[in-house]
């Protein structure tokens, strides 16, 4: 009679088969914020809060600070009757959450260092900012550099610094919240999507808009960011951007450093 090979009794441990071990998470998505009021901080809030953070993580907050002839306030939604935590709402979402929150001038050679070395965003999200964004910044996240904009349905429309006055001057019943590739050309940039339509009650500003555009937006910014980073993901892997850093002009006296001459 043949002899039985026992793997026990020729000393062999015995194999032994383990059970499914979940996969690790793939690392999180580095996301930059530029934003204020409420469009800083209900994209924010989405990124920190919501499903997005399982994905995301928040690197650092570009913010408005009002008080700065840079961030162009006379033009923009902070020229009507608002609170000083209106200002403040986002920049302290972001600091109750750790992040750092920046609102300096980003045209500058401290903020390129900072950006380029310590945040290293993959993706930058814009809401609410009033500073023109330089294309060194522009070019540097490989998943892209996105704005969100109140327009009407059509794309490009109603850019610039306060598109809901001139939507009410229009006689416009609705408008929607578009987000856009940001390039050179200020509202400009490519259409990605825009949000469901809300109706602009007769003489409102921008700051009552805001209010009731922005709450609503929850959905919208999951569902196009998220869109965002699944598109990333099936992108072939490439090498990282390595840019020169671009030459800073320093202004003085009284040039005017509006967006639109900014742009010149």
């Amino acid at each position: 009679m043949n002899a039985q090979f026992s793997l026990t009794a020729s000393g062999a441990q015995p194999l032994r088969i383990l059970p499914d071990l979940p996969s690790p998470d793939p690392p999180k998505t580095r996301v930059a914020v530029f934003g204020s009021f409420m469009g800083g901080y209900h994209v924010l809030r989405e990124l920190l809060m919501g499903p997005l953070a399982r994905q995301v993580a928040v690197v650092g907050v570009a913010t408005d600070d009002p008080t700065q002839a840079f961030t162009h306030a006379s033009l923009r939604l902070w020229k009507y009757p608002h609170e000083r935590d209106d200002e403040l709402i986002a920049p302290r979402f972001a600091q109750e959450h750790g992040l750092p929150v920046f609102t300096g001038r980003v045209k500058t050679p401290d903020f390129f260092a900072m950006f380029m070395g310590e945040w290293q965003a993959q993706l930058c999200l814009m809401a609410t900012f009033g500073q023109k964004i330089p294309n060194a910044l522009i070019n540097y996240p490989s998943l892209g550099f996105f704005n969100f904009h109140h327009s009407g349905e059509t794309w490009p429309s109603y850019a610039g610094p306060d598109p809901i006055a001139a939507m009410v001057r229009d006689g416009r019943k609705h408008l929607v919240l578009t987000i856009h590739k940001v390039t050179d050309v200020i509202d400009g940039g490519e259409f990605v999507a825009h949000s469901h339509r809300v109706a602009i009650p007769e003489g409102i500003n921008a700051v009552g808009m805001h209010r009731i555009t922005w709450p609503q937006m929850g959905p919208f910014i999951r569902r196009e960011v998220g869109a965002l980073l699944d598109a990333a993901t099936r992108m072939p892997a490439s090498a990282p951007l390595v840019l020169q850093e671009e030459a800073v002009p320093y202004r003085t006296g009284n040039q005017c450093e509006c967006d639109h001459c900014m742009a010149a």
